[in-house]
C-alpha cells in the first residue's frame, strides 16, 4: 500500500500542476510561436513532459508555476534554434541540389571524383559533404551527425586522405635501363 502512495503522490501533484497551469503555459507558448502555431501543442506537451521527468527538481507551490514558465521558455528557445538550423540545412541542401542538377558532368576527372566520394564509408562521406559541400563548420556538422567535433574532424580528414590517394595519378611505368638504349647502339 505504501508503494502505491509513493507513486500516486507525484502523479497527483503533476495532475494539480497540469490543471492549474496548462492554459497559462499554452497561452505563453502561443504568443511566442507566431510563425508556427501548428507546433504549439507539441511544445506544450514537451514542457509538461519535462515537468513530469523533473518532478523531484520542481519547487513547491507557488514557485512551481514560475519554474514551469522557465521550462516553457527554454523549450520554446530550443524549438526556435532547431527550426533555424533546419531551415539553414534545407536551404543549403536545396542550393546544393540545384548546383548538382545544373552542372552536367564536365569531364572524366569530375566523374571520377563523384564516384570516389560515393565509395567512401557512409559516415566519412556525410561528414565530408556537410563540411565541404554545405559549408558547415565541424561543430555544426557534429551537431547534425550527433557526434563530437573531433569525430567529424577525423572523418573529414580520413575522407580527404582516401580521396587524395584514390585520385592521385598512377605512377608512370618505370623503364629499365636496357629499355632506354636505342636499337642502333
Amino acid at each position: 500500500m505504501r508503494e502505491a502512495d509513493e507513486v500516486s503522490a507525484p502523479l497527483q501533484r503533476f495532475e494539480i500542476l497540469y490543471k492549474a497551469c496548462h492554459r497559462a503555459i499554452y497561452a505563453y507558448v502561443w504568443r511566442r510561436m507566431t510563425g508556427c502555431r501548428d507546433d504549439v501543442p507539441d511544445i506544450v506537451a514537451e514542457v509538461f513532459a519535462v515537468a513530469w521527468r523533473r518532478m523531484d527538481a520542481m519547487p513547491h507551490p507557488p514557485r512551481d508555476r514560475l519554474w514551469l514558465y522557465g521550462v516553457a521558455r527554454r523549450v520554446v528557445l530550443d524549438h526556435r534554434r532547431r527550426a533555424v538550423r533546419k531551415l539553414r540545412l534545407e536551404s543549403a541542401l536545396k542550393a546544393n541540389a540545384r548546383v548538382e542538377q545544373d552542372e552536367p558532368v564536365r569531364d572524366s576527372a569530375h566523374l571520377r571524383l563523384r564516384e570516389a566520394v560515393e565509395r567512401l564509408p557512409p559516415l566519412d562521406r556525410e561528414a565530408l559533404r556537410l563540411v565541404a559541400w554545405d559549408g558547415l563548420s565541424h561543430a555544426e556538422a557534429a551537431e547534425v551527425l550527433g557526434c563530437s567535433v573531433n569525430a567529424v574532424a577525423l572523418r573529414v580528414h580520413k575522407a580527404k586522405a582516401r580521396l587524395k590517394a584514390e585520385l592521385a595519378p598512377a605512377e608512370p611505368p618505370r623503364l629499365s635501363p636496357s629499355a632506354c638504349t636505342s636499337p642502333t647502339d
